[in-house]
């Protein structure tokens, strides 16, 4: 990482993108659970249509709860903050540099990486469970500069 710097365009995520990101891994996470409610629910509204009310309450009821959980637990969590802000990124040996337009630096730890997701249009980096800082790959200068900073992600990850 000491014989090149790599230093995006300045870029942000919008706070929708960030929960939709957050939605997906939820109900990729979950799933399971909420194809077992709604089986549950059939089988018992053959026996019972008074089940469907049950049903119609978890969705308009529950699923806006859980909805409000994931948005004050997870996307107001102070680590989304870097994600949502306009910040130009720096890889460093000692994590992601996110210098903000107001010259403040926040530091990612390479330690506090759990895990990292590519995609064509950004790079999610896991910090827990379900915080996570997403960088957009159009905020880089060139496609080198991508290949470069995931290759060198890759390292530092493994390192751990």
């Amino acid at each position: 990482m000491r014989d090149r710097t790599i230093t995006t365009h300045p870029c942000r995520v919008s706070p929708m993108h960030y929960f939709g990101r957050l939605l997906r891994t939820w109900f990729y996470r979950n799933w399971s659970w909420l194809v077992l409610m709604v089986v549950l629910l059939v089988v018992l509204s053959v026996h019972n249509p008074l089940f469907i009310y049950v049903g119609l309450m978890l969705v308009f009821l529950v699923f806006p709860l859980i909805l409000y959980y994931l948005w004050f637990a997870y996307a107001l969590h102070p680590d989304c903050r870097a994600s949502i802000l306009s910040k130009q990124v720096t890889l460093s040996d000692h994590g992601i540099v996110c210098t903000f337009d107001d010259e403040r630096t926040e530091t990612i730890a390479w330690n506090r990486v759990t895990d990292v997701l590519y995609t064509p249009r950004e790079i999610v980096f896991y910090l827990s469970k379900y915080v996570f800082f997403i960088l957009p790959c159009d905020s880089f200068e060139s496609t080198d500069d991508l290949e470069y900073f995931i290759k060198k992600i890759n390292t530092s990850i493994r390192r751990k």
